[in-house]
């Protein structure tokens, strides 16, 4: 379906067959472009869940440091009314 030139010696491509290029191109960059949007989409997914597993995270160490707190006043507490037990028998074996 292509021609010869003949004063070049060059094969040229015919309007069909040049249309034909063209067609198989297009169709390559449309293939190409729809594997494009599924990775992006798959990509957003992705980061959405990852977005979520960060706030679960977050969260979970928010508990925890408010159980730390919460244990650090508690153990502060306790460890006044030992004090204060303690003092009450050293008061009671000066007597």
């Amino acid at each position: 379906m292509t021609r010869m030139v003949e004063e070049t010696g060059k094969w040229e491509p015919t309007g069909l067959e040049r249309f034909s290029h063209l067609e198989d191109k297009i169709y390559r960059f449309v293939e190409a472009f729809k594997a494009v949007r599924r990775e992006n989409a798959s990509l957003r997914e992705e980061i959405q869940r990852h977005k979520s597993e960060i706030e679960a995270h977050r969260q979970a160490e928010d508990s925890r440091q408010e159980n730390i707190t919460q244990l650090q006043r508690e153990r502060e507490e306790l460890r006044e009314r030992v004090e204060k037990a303690l003092a009450l028998l050293a008061a009671l074996e000066e007597r």
